[in-house]
């Protein structure tokens, strides 16, 4: 089979491109793969053909937007299916909704009570180009990354038809509870973290909930919260100094070691608003990390609560985050316990299933 796979970067270190990274490297032992790609950070043994896609990356609408174009212009060789990350080309063999732009916008409004003037441009320009690749004209096959996505395709875009829910895999190698007596100590360490701290870690675009997280934390006296993204943290400092989180809250850039970070945590703490699967929500628990998440998010469709996870309801109920965080913190044994069901749990979502489902939907695609 030749396949053309589509992504702004091909970068393991970001969640479409680490999609990509780890379907391309297991096709490749058996099929003809090309990847189009504006930035390729990784070129792998040889098997994989990379092919630069030009775009204009000023900002995050301006590469939406322009990179269609690009792809336009370099996929021109016959292929048995053209795979593309979300808005990567005009029209597409398959599409992978790694999002839904209306309903992500919803989701902020309902809970800030109104978008920002970037934002309603984003939904108007992007939520619009979505709307049309998401329609059977346009994309033969979409591969939603939860059954969440899935619903809001259907709600929002009344894409049903031919849509099959993928889930993401997961390194359960490099996440894995071992690191745990690999690199703990040694991180707490260097952090300025004792053994005896309560660590909470947030990870990802601090957007989602990174406010909700900080006012969790002032509930509990005796925890330390440790959040890694790439997002401007001024805001957030700023709401740490008003609720008066001192030194308990500290704030790092993205890292390639992120797996020593979960291994230095006791729980993670994502109470996301909105995410269409929750990649740190998987990592976490392969990591035998307790998770606390809310219902918001695709990965909590496999979480049952009080077993292998903690989920909230209303991602703003930020008393149900601090109860659920001192309940982990006063009871070791079942927050150790908790972590090992959770890696039992994300131990069926390797991304050698992911591979096999995605290849099963090119079948599909290529007799549609």
């Amino acid at each position: 089979m030749r396949i053309a796979l589509l992504v702004h970067d091909y970068d393991r270190r970001v969640g479409h491109g680490r999609y990509v990274v780890e379907l391309a490297e297991r096709f490749s032992r058996e099929h003809e793969v090309h990847v189009f790609a504006h930035r390729v950070v990784e070129m792998g043994d040889g098997r994989i053909r990379f092919h630069h896609v030009p775009a204009l990356r000023a900002t995050a609408m301006t590469t939406i937007l322009t990179f269609p174009f690009g792809s336009w212009w370099r996929v021109r060789e016959a292929f048995d299916v053209v795979h593309g990350q979300g808005l990567c080309a005009f029209s597409l063999d398959v599409a992978t909704a790694h999002i839904c732009q209306w309903a992500w916008f919803e989701a902020l409004r309902a809970r800030d009570g109104r978008l920002t003037r970037g934002d309603r441009l984003f939904r108007l320009l992007v939520g619009r180009w979505e709307r049309a690749l998401y329609q059977p004209a346009r994309a033969r096959w979409v591969i939603a990354v939860s059954e969440k996505v899935r619903a809001e395709l259907a709600r929002y875009y009344g894409r049903e038809a031919r849509v099959a829910v993928v889930r993401p895999g997961v390194d359960l190698a490099r996440f894995h509870p071992a690191r745990r007596l690999q690199s703990r100590a040694a991180v707490r360490r260097a952090l300025g973290y004792a053994e005896r701290d309560f660590l909470l870690l947030y990870v990802g675009s601090l957007r989602k909930g990174a406010a909700e997280a900080l006012r969790a934390l002032a509930l509990l006296p005796d925890a330390q919260l440790l959040l890694i993204s790439g997002s401007s943290a001024r805001p957030y400092w700023d709401l740490a100094r008003r609720l008066g989180l001192g030194e308990r809250v500290r704030f790092l850039p993205p890292t390639d070691r992120i797996e020593d970070y979960y291994a230095a945590s006791d729980a993670l703490l994502f109470p996301t608003v909105y995410d269409a699967h929750g990649m740190v929500i998987w990592e976490a628990m392969a990591s035998g990390l307790p998770v606390i998440t809310t219902r918001a998010a695709g990965a909590a469709e496999v979480l049952t609560h009080l077993e292998d996870g903690l989920l909230v309801d209303d991602p703003r109920d930020v008393r149900a985050l601090a109860e659920c965080a001192r309940r982990l913190r006063e009871d070791v044994a079942w927050r150790e316990a908790m972590g090992q069901r959770a890696r039992a749990r994300v131990e069926a979502f390797s991304w050698d299933r992911a591979a096999r489902e995605t290849l099963r939907v090119y079948e599909w695609a290529m007799r549609a």
